[in-house]
């Protein structure tokens, strides 16, 4: 479902971690303080989700963004929000392995996405 941002801005993230909260996410939708972690399935919508919804969730304080290449096989990890951008921006390709901040002991190799 939707991460509500602003008044006006409510984006659908392919898949959003959130946080666990009195009410149920079936009666309200989740806002930006309840994401831990926003992630972007990108095909067609790369060059969309690397600029606009980047900025969107960094501006909101979404402390962790990922965009999954599909083409590339890769996985962009934003940390760190800041006007408009994240300060901690890395890169995952190859065999490489992917933790979300939120739960450190979960590891994902990139072999695992991409199966």
């Amino acid at each position: 479902g939707p991460i509500v941002l602003t008044d006006d801005t409510e984006p659908e993230p392919d898949f959003a971690v959130v946080r666990h909260r009195s009410v149920p996410y079936k009666e309200r939708h989740a806002f930006a303080e309840d994401a831990l972690a926003l992630i972007e399935v990108a095909e067609s919508s790369l060059r969309y989700d690397r600029s606009t919804k980047l900025r969107l969730y960094a501006e909101a304080g979404v402390p962790e963004y990922w965009v999954v290449d599909c083409v590339a096989q890769s996985v962009e990890v934003y940390r760190a929000p800041e006007a408009g951008g994240y300060s901690d921006v890395s890169r995952v390709a190859g065999v490489a392995t992917v933790t979300l901040q939120a739960f450190p002991d979960v590891t994902l190799t990139l072999a695992e996405i991409f199966a």
